[in-house]
């Protein structure tokens, strides 16, 4: 059990850079190298690609990327509190004649409501603010294809020397951030009940 967990949690503790130019490499256009070679060696030649060079696939890939990585994280949060609930509770719904759906939306649930708010919340600050595994992967591209307001922001700061607007991203983004963090949070919060 500790071993699968440190297996899922290890993704988390690497450095997102190291993780995109992992991924990198495995989505390699070449067909003798990463997953177009492993398609090829499954006889799936045909659905060899250019992961990240083709507009359609360019996000996907990115965010199959950003969920591996972070997954573990989101994992620990629910493991903590699925541990939280007391087993009393359990118990006494087996007892009063309760199935495994009641439980679970009776007790289950309404019990994991703190975790879920935290996942919820941590992993929309987290996506709104991307950008260390979209630029070591793709710039941004092709074309505009994995563009977020974080990449937007250094493009238009650092490579166009736009201080002013690169600022003005800068504070819509933190403005927007702090919005919807809110407003989910107050929404999640008030499914949560107390042990």
């Amino acid at each position: 059990r500790d071993f699968l967990r440190s297996i899922f949690f290890a993704p988390a503790v690497v450095s997102p850079l190291i993780v995109a130019f992992l991924w990198q490499y495995i989505y390699t256009p070449f067909d003798d190298g990463g997953l177009n070679a492993v398609l090829g060696g499954l006889g799936l030649g045909a659905l060899r690609h250019d992961w990240l060079g083709d507009p359609a696939t360019a996000i996907w890939a990115v965010i199959t990327v950003v969920v591996w990585q972070y997954v573990g994280i989101s994992m620990a949060i629910f493991l903590s509190g699925l541990q939280g609930i007391p087993v009393e509770l359990y118990e006494a719904a087996e007892l009063d004649g309760a199935n495994t759906v009641q439980r679970f939306f009776n007790i289950t649930r309404p019990m994991l409501a703190p975790a879920i708010t935290i996942n919820l919340v941590l992993s929309l600050i987290a996506a709104l603010k991307l950008f260390d595994q979209i630029w070591a992967m793709t710039n941004g591209g092709p074309g505009f294809a994995t563009e977020t307001l974080s990449t937007v922001l250094f493009k238009q700061t650092f490579v166009f020397g736009r201080y002013g607007y690169g600022t003005a991203i800068a504070l819509a983004l933190t403005l927007l951030v702090m919005v919807f963090a809110l407003v989910q949070l107050t929404v999640l919060r008030r499914q949560e009940i107390e042990a």
